[in-house]
């Protein structure tokens, strides 16, 4: 199965002016032009950094990555392979 990007020529339905997040007929795409999840947008940014402004329909949602989950992967993988800590 392709994998769909976004092309930078084509329009957006919405940009956040909080986070410059990009929605294309309801769907969340990275500054990478990769589809995205609205509620790891919600983790890692909306509920860290938003505001009233922000347009993420599951910015008060949780279930999706956040900056805790990556730290406790890094030191999972840190102690398989007998390497310091993230603090």
């Amino acid at each position: 199965m392709m994998e769909s990007t976004m092309n930078e020529d084509q329009p957006f339905s919405e940009v956040c002016p909080k986070c410059g997040a990009k929605f294309f007929e309801g769907r969340l795409y990275w500054a990478t032009g990769k589809p995205g999840d609205p509620k790891d947008l919600a983790g890692l940014v909306c509920q860290n950094w938003g505001d009233a402004t922000c347009i993420n329909p599951m910015r008060n949602e949780t279930g999706g990555d956040t900056w805790q989950k990556r730290f406790e992967f890094m030191n999972l993988m840190s102690s398989e392979l007998d390497l310091p800590h993230v603090s």
